[in-house]
C-alpha cells in the first residue's frame, strides 16, 4: 500500500510540474518559439520580421488570464528601415523619440490590449500584451 501511495504521489508531482511548466511558467520552449513569434506579430498587426535578422529572443510573461510576449531581434539599419516601411501600421503612428530610442505605441489586434515597438540602434523590441 505504501509503495502504491508513493508511486501515485510521485506521478501527481510530475503531472503538476508538467502542467506548471507548459501552462503557467514564463519559459518559451524551443518548439514553442515559432508560435510565440507568430502570435506576437499577429497581436501587433505587424508583418514578418526582416529577412536578415539575428539574435531573436522571445520572452513570455503572465498567467492563464494574461499573456505578454516580448520579442527582440537585431538587424542592420537598412533592414529595419525597410521593415518599418512595410508595416503600414507603424507609418500611421506618431513616433516618440527619447535617448536614441524610437518608440511606437500600437493598439492590439485579435484580442490583444496593445503594446510598443522600440528601436534603438540595431535592436528592435516588440512588447505585446493580452488579457
Amino acid at each position: 500500500m505504501k509503495k502504491a501511495f508513493k508511486t501515485l504521489l510521485s506521478l501527481s508531482a510530475i503531472a503538476l510540474l508538467t502542467v506548471y511548466l507548459f501552462v503557467f511558467s514564463n519559459i518559451v520552449f524551443p518548439w514553442q518559439k515559432d508560435n510565440a513569434i507568430k502570435t506576437t506579430l499577429e497581436w501587433s498587426g505587424l508583418t514578418e520580421l526582416p529577412i536578415e535578422n539575428k539574435n531573436i529572443n522571445i520572452t513570455k510573461r503572465g498567467s492563464m488570464f494574461t499573456r505578454q510576449y516580448i520579442l527582440e531581434f537585431t538587424a542592420n539599419t537598412k533592414e529595419i528601415k525597410n521593415w518599418i516601411k512595410k508595416n503600414k501600421k507603424l507609418n500611421k503612428i506618431q513616433l516618440r523619440e527619447r535617448n536614441n530610442t524610437k518608440t511606437y505605441v500600437i493598439s492590439g489586434e485579435k484580442g490583444a490590449i496593445g503594446g510598443t515597438v522600440k528601436i534603438k540602434d540595431n535592436l528592435v523590441i516588440i512588447n505585446m500584451s493580452w488579457s
